[in-house]
């Protein structure tokens, strides 16, 4: 069964990318989520803290980036199959909305810090009140685009039956699952996990297409 290799370096790198970038920006940025802690709000909305928001930023995009870049080829590899047209439309749509509403919930948290650095004193907010406003960003993160991008990994699943090995399959289908549970942010530690493995299996070796039986003379 040849590789399908046009792409299939670029999408495992897009893969890596949104893994590592995505902790990286969580762990540079450091809003406030969970549970209400004064000190964790105070430090992110201070003035010394500001490029660490510009920065978590800009890697939270190209992490999305990453992610896109990888729905779009294995939108690719499900339409490969005959019939499986509607499949791949489906995955690419829930997967595309899932980047969406990551990319707008970064925006929406980094966009907190931002306020809080341009409006200085005069735009300030009590920390409870902030610490909702990140909060909520948080869910639409992990929320709405966690939900997506789980009911995404289970399309992919059911829609790339010959494309790929069973223990990619099954592994996606695991995170998939654990992907919908990600608005109680313990499940989303699986999804950059699966997002290294995946990429380094795309660029390795990558999904295969069955060639075609060819009927015997009579």
């Amino acid at each position: 069964m040849p590789r399908i290799r046009d792409g299939s370096v670029l999408a495992g790198a897009g893969a890596i990318a949104f893994a590592v970038l995505t902790v990286a920006a969580i762990a540079v940025g450091g809003a406030p989520g969970g549970n209400y802690v004064e000190p964790d709000v105070a430090t992110y909305v201070s003035a010394g803290h500001f490029p660490a928001i510009i920065v978590s930023g800009y890697l939270a995009v190209f992490a999305v980036l990453g992610l896109i870049c990888l729905l779009a080829y294995l939108r690719e590899v499900i339409s490969v199959e005959p019939g499986r047209k509607l499949a791949a439309s489906i995955f690419w749509g829930v997967g595309l909305a899932s980047a969406i509403s990551m990319v707008v919930g970064w925006g929406l948290m980094t966009g907190i810090g931002v306020a809080a650095a341009e409006g200085g004193s005069a735009a300030s907010v009590p920390h409870p009140e902030t610490y909702v406003l990140s909060d909520t960003s948080v869910n639409v993160i992990f929320g709405s685009g966690g939900i997506l991008l789980g009911f995404a990994l289970i399309a992919l699943v059911v829609g790339s039956r010959r494309q790929l090995p069973g223990w990619v399959r099954w592994l996606t289908l695991v995170v998939g699952i654990l992907a919908l549970g990600t608005p109680f942010y313990f499940p989303a530690f699986a999804i950059p996990i699966w997002g290294i493995v995946f990429g380094v299996w795309l660029i390795t070796s990558g999904p295969r297409i069955a060639e075609p039986s060819v009927p015997l003379p009579s």
